[in-house]
């Protein structure tokens, strides 16, 4: 409000000015002290005077208007920017924004997290060295559009990333400069998915070829060399027997880990007898764990009976689990299964200890994974298809678990999980 009440006020005295000499004139001239000519052109002079003033006075009022609207665009603006900003800053994918001169004008959160706190001001080409990365970015700088196709980056921690470069225009006019727009999408779960794919087929496809192999060999052998020889044939085709059962296994497991991965996302909300599964699976395995002269041994908790849970693929786990247990456990030893409920009361955690050579360290991590073994021959030997922990494995993901593993060389090795506890019905402690 100042600086229009100043020009108003400005205006006034001028005005009042030139109102005094406009006076002053006409006085003089009528005691005859100037001529009428004279004070017509001092006149005209003072009132061309005003008008030049009233015209730049005007001028001046425009341009501050013009300013005014030039703020308040500029304030929508960046206001607008800093919005835009924090919304590319909260997305998960990292994205950057590359100026006219390669520099790295903004960086959202997972951006920096990725290539480093410090990125923004450096050069793009500093964190992304692939020539055709380099080549898409100098077209599109120079204006120069095109499909560039997508761009792999793996990190250092083998996370990849498909890079997209894409340009994008920096204000509405094309001398305002261009910038690009690099956007990065995470496959590190695709690639490892279709990894795991490929070495599944992979292995899959060789557990059933080695024993194949070895039928076909041998009724090579009965069909040629010994047609006649019955002791032979005797030998041959028990061992036929043998293969031929192991591949119906191998195919069982396949089929079973198909359907359990079916129902991967569905929870299951039966209520069981947990210690009646315990038992039952006891019983299962107690002749082959006695063939070995090893005991089964169930240490009970008191109060606990009733889980959350698929008794049918509970029942796989611990047949699984005690299977393992007898074949692998030291002859003459003793496998003890316990349960106990957890510190909140609301799981019983189930747990399989038997006193074997135990397992190294480096094995640990992978020993759910489908195939893998740490033994393979004595794997193969005992019948194993190296599917069984695979199984236990996504059964217990089903039932919201993990398998913990802990194993010590000399010692043995423990399997333990837990199970929901209905809450409507509370255990005692």
């Amino acid at each position: 409000m100042r600086e229009p009440y100043k020009a108003y006020q400005g205006l006034l005295t001028e005005r009042s000015t030139v109102a005094a000499v406009v006076f002053t004139l006409a006085l003089m001239w009528s005691v005859d002290q100037i001529t009428f000519i004279g004070a017509f052109f001092v006149g005209a002079v003072a009132a061309a005077f005003l008008l030049q003033l009233e015209i730049k006075r005007r001028m001046e009022r425009l341009e501050n208007r013009r300013s005014a609207i030039r703020e308040k665009r500029k304030s929508k603006t960046g206001a607008s920017v800093l919005l835009g900003a924090h919304a590319l800053d909260r997305l998960p994918s990292p994205l950057m924004l590359i100026n006219a001169d390669k520099k790295i004008a903004f960086a959202n959160e997972s951006a920096r997290e990725l290539l480093g706190n410090d990125i923004v001001g450096n050069d793009a080409i500093l964190y992304l060295r692939q020539s055709n990365f380099v080549a898409a970015l100098d077209n599109i700088l120079k204006g120069q559009y095109g499909d560039f196709g997508v761009i792999r980056y793996t990190t250092s921690k083998d996370r990849s990333f498909d890079v997209t470069v894409a340009p994008v225009l920096a204000g509405r006019k094309q001398q305002d400069g261009v910038r690009a727009i690099v956007y990065f999408y995470e496959v590190t779960s695709l690639l490892r998915t279709e990894r795991m794919r490929a070495d599944f087929v992979a292995n899959a496809s060789h557990e059933l070829r080695t024993p194949l192999t070895s039928v076909l060999g041998f009724i090579e052998t009965l069909r040629g060399p010994a047609v006649g020889d019955q002791d032979a044939h005797k030998r041959f085709l028990g061992i036929m027997q043998t293969e031929a059962e192991r591949m119906v296994r191998l195919i069982d497991d396949l089929l079973s880990l198909s359907r359990i991965e079916m129902t991967r996302y569905m929870a299951p909300n039966a209520i069981t007898d947990i210690n009646k599964l315990i038992v039952s699976a006891i019983n299962t395995v107690k002749t082959v764990a006695a063939e070995r002269g090893v005991v089964l041994v169930f240490e009970q908790a008191e109060g606990v009976a009733s889980v959350i849970a698929d008794s049918d693929q509970i029942t796989q786990v611990l047949l699984n689990l005690l299977s393992n247990a007898a074949k692998y456990a030291d002859p003459e030893t003793t496998v003890h299964i316990h349960t106990e409920l957890t510190r909140t009361g609301k799981h019983v955690m189930l747990s399989i200890s038997d006193e074997g050579p135990g397992i190294a360290q480096e094995h640990l991590a992978r020993l759910t994974e489908r195939f893998y073994r740490v033994d393979t021959a004595r794997s193969r030997k005992m019948g194993g298809t190296g599917l069984g922990l695979a199984i236990v494995k996504h059964i217990l993901l089903r039932h919201g678990s993990t398998l913990d593993i802990k194993s010590q060389l000399g010692t043995g090795t423990s399997f333990s999980f837990k199970l929901a506890i209905p809450q409507n019905k509370p255990q005692s402690s």
